[in-house]
């Protein structure tokens, strides 16, 4: 009788007990696959696979980086330093190099000739020239390299995946290691070639007048007195 009330008693517990395991231990195990998941490599993945060439219909659509250079005559060179600072600032450019009179700034390609116009206005021109660079070709291959080797990567994650022995992850692992060390490589080259197209580089150098000095001033009068002679 005593034996019968026991198992009775302890039939619910065994019950709710296996019940209890059978709803926990699947949560258990999903939580542990994703905390795995959240700490494997992520070789790269989060990394944007999206490029396209920033061709403008001036070039027919052709990726041209092109640099500028402009020299100058003014009256105060450090009154034009500071007016130059100010055009690159509201062209929404940013000065890579400087001197005391001269700088290189890095601006938007559509603004590059605004700010070549306005820096004109400072003084006389005494030399100009502006030359773009193709490079079209060049970039669609980095694209076309990147895309090639994202999809080499993605295949190795999947064996990855499927590797069943030490040996395999470890073989797998190292070549995923150098496969995304040239991803970074070329994303780094398709990124510089997309900012030399945006962004013109622009030089401005800038001088003032030579002034004669007192015998500079006997010589140029000597020379405009020749001078008058031979005209008639």
């Amino acid at each position: 009788m005593n034996n019968a009330c026991v198992k009775r008693a302890v039939r619910p517990i065994v019950i709710f007990a296996t019940l209890s395991l059978s709803v926990s231990l699947p949560a258990a195990l999903s939580s542990c696959a994703s905390s795995k998941s959240e700490m494997a490599p992520s070789y790269g993945m989060a990394r944007s696979n999206e490029y396209s060439p920033r061709g403008s219909e001036e070039t027919g659509g052709r990726m041209v980086a092109y640099s500028m250079s402009l020299s100058l005559i003014v009256k105060h060179e450090e009154e034009t330093s500071k007016i130059l600072h100010q055009s690159v600032k509201s062209c929404n450019g940013f000065i890579v190099q400087e001197s005391k009179n001269y700088i290189t700034a890095r601006i938007p390609q559509d603004n590059a000739d605004r700010f070549i116009n306005t820096s004109k206005a400072l003084g006389k021109t005494a030399h100009e020239s502006k030359t773009g660079t193709d490079i079209t070709d060049q970039y669609n291959d980095n694209v076309i390299r990147l895309d090639n080797l994202k999809t080499v990567r993605d295949r190795y994650l999947a064996l990855l995946e499927k590797a069943d022995s030490v040996g395999e992850i470890l073989n797998i692992e190292k070549e995923l290691e150098r496969i995304v060390l040239e991803i970074e490589r070329l994303e780094g080259r398709v990124k510089s070639a997309e900012k030399s197209v945006a962004y013109s580089i622009v030089s401005v150098g800038f001088r003032e007048k030579t002034k004669p000095g007192p015998v500079g001033w006997v010589f140029y009068g000597l020379y405009h007195g020749v001078k008058w002679l031979f005209v008639w």
